[in-house]
């Protein structure tokens, strides 16, 4: 596979300068920022020059994206600290919190939960929804906790067991595995996938997640605050026609479960929606795929030009379309968990100037949508279906985003499988617009086979040509690790010489089991691209 994508490469490429790089023996420690580096810049028209040394140009533009993404921080949290319960730190207490099951709702079959040898309710999700989808349910428990907590899942309906792990493997969490349960200690609020051995590979039939979360902080009154909807333990079937309104928090107790869909219906501000309940969005469900996309997102912000906008704590299940649709400006979305199954139905995307941290993303379509600019995409968790992207850079934008930094992040499972342009960073760009300047670092792949990166500027049937076409401009890939080998080229590519994909760079990108310096694992178009640098550090420590 490798040999032929290298002969292919070698046939695009025209070799302008040939100087080998110099061979680097004894080098001196790599600096913060990884240099000195080895590896190849291509350029327009085929040429090649080989880089031995520091990539000023790179270091300038992430430089100047973290300048603005922090600025931006500083601005959403200026606005979080005016809401009302906007408080997103963690409580100090109590030690341990569960939550009761609804009435109505049945446990999960497959798993039960003891937390210090208290047993936590295991919700189980509806069966799988498209015919696409390999899994088959989802079953997952929630909690709070300060210090530390003592974990022991069982999986009841499992035979031939052997063992069991935690991803994301970043969460380095230690287990011991003895009669098909599996216990570990977390001594921080985290959201994982508890996986059985040999169970652990693509597609796994029925996965179970635990959400630890942070004990909760500034919790809003049951009764006495008019503008509090408070919805306590139990079920709650509210429907889809519930506006939201300036200045009000909606407050979900852990063990509510809302059949409910919240809409502003033009621009609102001030809004805080958080807890630790369920929001469930089966109801809303057609059963048909293409009906499903005129279905309203169950959190559903359009008008851009709302503003200060908090979702925290909850988890969303079932959406038949977008799970958050949260387009205000100054927005944060936090520890929120989503869960969903449709072959359009996306996980999260946030406005203008936004925080996206700590959330867990299960979806189909696009997990976590890169759109709006100034956004700071951090400490995420992504187990991404078949159809989607985990990273979705662009679709047929008209405006030029920019000022993007994506970082520590975890993709524990991709399961694309049969749609060839699928990666797991991706943008298939067809828009006028230019989007620009996306830093991504120290992101973590872990359970993905198709392809990595997909990047390009291509036509699409839900694009009219006449419009025009933009280009994709100012990216990095800095610091991934991909733990699997892949069995489909990378691909850079813009859709003529003036609307190109330029000035992308991949550094210290470690998959295929090595660091990568070269372009023997892509497919870069010549006529179509350009500055396309791809390089490692030189003193071999590349990101492992």
């Amino acid at each position: 596979m490798r040999a032929r994508r290298l002969r292919r490469l070698c046939t695009v490429f025209t070799v302008a300068v040939t100087a080998a790089a110099t061979a680097l023996t004894g080098a001196a420690p790599a600096a913060a920022n990884g240099a000195p580096y080895v590896g190849n810049q291509y350029d327009y028209g085929g040429v090649r020059t080989p880089i031995d040394g520091d990539i000023p140009t790179v270091d300038s533009i992430a430089d100047s994206i973290t300048g603005s993404t922090d600025a931006t921080l500083a601005d959403v949290a200026n606005h979080r600290a005016s809401l009302p319960y906007g408080d997103i730190t963690p409580g100090s207490g109590p030690a341990l919190s569960l939550y009761p099951g609804p009435t109505g709702i049945p446990a999960s079959d497959q798993y039960s939960v003891q937390v210090n040898d208290q047993p936590s309710f295991v919700y189980k999700s509806v069966a799988a929804k498209h015919d696409t989808n390999r899994e088959l349910d989802t079953s997952w428990t929630s909690f709070s906790f300060t210090g530390s907590v003592t974990v022991q899942v069982t999986a009841l309906a499992g035979s031939g067991l052997t063992g069991c792990l935690i991803r994301p493997y970043s969460a380095a969490i230690t287990t011991t595995f003895a009669g098909n349960t599996c216990t570990f200690t977390m001594s921080q609020p985290r959201n994982v996938s508890v996986e059985f051995q040999p169970n652990i590979h693509n597609p796994i039939q029925h996965p179970m997640l635990v959400f630890a979360n942070p004990a909760e902080n500034d919790v809003p009154p049951a009764t006495g605050d008019p503008n509090v909807l408070y919805f306590g333990p139990g079920v709650h079937q509210i429907g889809s026609g519930n506006v939201l309104h300036s200045n009000e928090t909606i407050y979900l107790a852990g063990g509510a479960w809302v059949q409910g869909a919240f809409i502003a219906n033009g621009p609102v501000d001030n809004v805080t929606i958080k807890g630790r309940g369920v929001l469930d969005g089966s109801f809303l469900d057609t059963g048909n795929q293409d009906s499903n996309k005129n279905q309203p997102g169950m959190i559903d912000i359009a008008d851009q030009s709302s503003q200060n906008l908090l979702v925290e704590g909850i988890t969303l299940v079932n959406a038949p379309r977008f799970n958050v649709r949260a387009l205000a400006q100054y927005t944060t979305i936090e520890n929120v968990k989503t869960m969903s199954w449709w072959y359009s139905t996306d996980g999260m995307v946030a406005g203008n100037k936004a925080l996206v941290e700590n959330n867990f993303v299960k979806s189909n379509d696009d997990s976590i949508k890169l759109f709006w600019g100034d956004e700071v995409v951090r400490g995420n968790t992504v187990w991404q279906l078949e159809n989607g992207a985990p990273f979705m850079i662009s679709w047929n934008l008209e405006g030029d985003p920019s000022n993007f930094h994506v970082y520590d992040d975890d993709v524990i499972h991709a399961e694309h499988y049969q749609i060839e342009k699928s990666a797991v960073f991706r943008a298939l760009h067809a828009g006028a617009g230019t989007p620009n300047r996306y830093l991504f670092e120290n992101v973590r792949v872990e359970n993905a086979t198709w392809r990595l990166f997909y990047l390009t500027v291509e036509n699409n049937k839900w694009y009219d040509p006449t419009l025009g076409y933009g280009e994709l401009d100012q990216l990095i890939f800095r610091n991934i690790h991909a733990y699997t080998n892949y069995t489909h080229p990378n691909v850079v590519q813009g859709i003529d010489g003036t609307h190109k994909v330029r000035d992308v760079n991949f550094v210290n990108v470690f998959t295929d089991n090595r660091c990568i310096g070269n372009a023997e694992d892509f497919t870069i178009d010549p006529a179509t691209t350009n500055a396309i640098r791809i390089v490692k550090s030189a003193d071999g420590s590349c990101w492992t």
